[in-house]
C-alpha cells in the first residue's frame, strides 16, 4: 500500500523545477489552502519567493 504524500511534499514536488508557478496551479496540485502549506514550509526553512503580477501571485522555490 502506497503512502500518501503530505501537503508540504506535494508543494515541494511542484516547486522543485525552479520555475514560477501560479497560485491556481498550486491550488490544484496541493489544495485550495496552499498558502498555509507555504507558511509551514517557510517555517521549516524552505525559501519560497512570492511575486504579485497584476491581481495574481506566483511562487517559486529558491
Amino acid at each position: 500500500m502506497a503512502t500518501r504524500k503530505t501537503k508540504i511534499e506535494l508543494l515541494l514536488d511542484a516547486l522543485s523545477d525552479d520555475d514560477w508557478h501560479w497560485g491556481d496551479e498550486l491550488a490544484a496540485e496541493v489544495g485550495w489552502r496552499f498558502g498555509a502549506t507555504i507558511k509551514v514550509a517557510r517555517y521549516k526553512g524552505y525559501s519560497i519567493e512570492t511575486e504579485r503580477v497584476g491581481l495574481k501571485h506566483r511562487y517559486r522555490l529558491l
